[in-house]
C-alpha cells in the first residue's frame, strides 16, 4: 500500500513537471514567435523569396521585429509575403520602408529585412503593402564570383606572358625600357605635344576673346555683323564701284583698241627693223653700205656749202642798187599791220 501511494505521488509529480515544462516551452516558443503580444500585419510582394518559409524572422534595422505569418502565390512571377510585426514598432516603420529577402549569415535561414525609408512618410497601417526589392541570390553571387575568378586567371596568365616577353626584350615596352635613345625621343615627342597643346589652348583663348569682341560689336567684324550703318555704307560703296566700272567700260574698250593698234604698229616696226638689219631699202643700204653712206655724207656737205653760198649771193643782191628798193618795200610791208 505504501509502495502504491509512493508510485502515485511520483506519477503525479512527473505529470505535473511535464505539464509545466510543456507550458513553459509553449510560452517561450510563443514569445519567440510573438504569438502572445499585439501584432501589426503588413505584407510585401517579391518576384523570388529564395526559400523563405512561414515562421521565419522579420527584422527591422537589424532588430527582430516579427515573423513571417504566411506566403501567398499571386501569379507565375509574384509572391506575397504576409508578416506579423510587434505593434510597438508601428510609430517607427514608415510607409516608404523597403522590404528585402536576406539570410541569417552566409548559410543561415532566410529572413525578411525591413530597411527604414527617408522618414518623411506616415507610419504604416494594418494591411499596408511595403515596397520591396530583390537582392542578388547567393548562387548567382557564387556564379559571378566563379566567372570573376576565371577572368582573373586569364588576366594573370596574359600578364605573366607579357612580363616574360618584356624580360626577354620583346615588344615596344621592352624597347622603351632598354633603349634610352628611343625613350628620350618619346619624351621629347611628349614635350612637343605638350607645347603644341599649350599653343592650341592659347589660340583657343584668343578665339574666345575675339568671339567676345565680335558679340559685343567691337572691331570691324563686329560692326559688319551688328552695325547696319556700316552695311549700308558698304552697299553704297559697292553700288558706286559698279557705276564706275560701267563708266570705265568704254575707256577700257578704247585702251583695248589702242593696244591692238600698238600691237600692229609693233609688228610693222619689227618688220622695218628686220628689213634694216637685212640691208633692204635706202635706210638699209645706208646702214650696211659704207660707200653709199660716205657719198650721202659728201652730198650733204655739198648742199650745206651751196646753201651758204646762196645766202651770200642773196645778201649781195640786197645791197645791190638794182634790188635795194624792192627789199625795202618788202620789209616795210612786213612792218605795217
Amino acid at each position: 500500500m505504501a509502495n502504491r501511494t509512493r508510485n502515485t505521488i511520483q506519477l503525479g509529480l512527473f505529470v505535473t513537471i511535464g505539464v509545466a515544462l510543456f507550458i513553459l516551452s509553449v510560452y517561450f516558443i510563443g514569445s519567440h514567435k510573438q504569438m502572445f503580444r499585439p501584432a501589426l500585419r503588413v505584407s510585401a510582394v517579391f518576384h523570388n523569396i529564395g526559400g523563405l518559409q512561414p515562421g521565419n524572422i522579420v527584422r527591422y534595422s537589424g532588430i527582430n521585429a516579427g515573423t513571417v505569418e504566411n506566403i501567398e502565390i499571386l501569379n507565375d512571377s509574384m509572391v506575397k509575403v504576409n508578416m506579423k510585426l510587434g505593434l510597438e514598432l508601428k510609430p517607427f516603420i514608415k510607409k516608404d520602408a523597403i522590404a528585402s529577402i536576406g539570410s541569417d549569415g552566409l548559410v543561415g535561414s532566410m529572413l525578411v529585412n525591413i530597411s527604414p525609408g527617408k522618414g518623411g512618410e506616415k507610419p504604416v497601417e494594418e494591411g499596408d503593402v511595403l515596397p520591396s526589392y530583390s537582392r542578388i541570390k547567393t548562387d548567382e553571387l557564387l556564379n559571378t564570383l566563379g566567372k570573376t575568378n576565371e577572368n582573373i586567371e586569364l588576366i594573370t596568365n596574359d600578364l605573366l606572358l607579357i612580363t616574360r616577353q618584356m624580360t626577354q626584350g620583346k615588344g615596344t615596352v621592352a624597347m622603351l625600357l632598354r633603349d634610352t635613345l628611343l625613350a628620350t625621343g618619346l619624351k621629347e615627342s611628349v614635350e612637343g605635344l605638350k607645347a603644341a597643346s599649350g599653343h592650341i589652348a592659347a589660340t583657343g583663348r584668343r578665339l574666345e576673346r575675339l568671339a567676345a569682341q565680335v558679340e559685343s560689336g567691337d572691331g570691324l567684324l563686329g560692326q559688319l555683323l551688328y552695325d547696319t550703318t556700316v552695311i549700308d555704307n558698304l552697299n553704297t560703296s559697292i553700288a558706286q564701284a559698279d557705276t564706275i566700272a560701267a563708266q570705265m567700260e568704254p575707256i577700257l574698250f578704247s585702251l583695248q583698241q589702242a593696244a591692238v593698234d600698238i600691237s600692229a604698229s609693233s609688228a610693222t616696226l619689227k618688220a622695218a627693223l628686220e628689213g634694216l638689219q637685212a640691208g633692204e631699202g635706202p635706210a638699209g643700204t645706208l646702214l650696211k653700205d659704207s660707200t653709199a653712206a660716205a657719198n650721202l655724207q659728201q652730198a650733204l656737205e655739198n648742199l650745206n656749202q651751196g646753201s651758204a653760198r646762196f645766202n651770200e649771193n642773196m645778201e649781195a643782191l640786197q645791197h645791190n642798187f638794182l634790188f635795194r628798193r624792192y627789199f625795202r618795200k618788202k620789209a616795210k610791208a612786213k612792218e605795217d599791220p
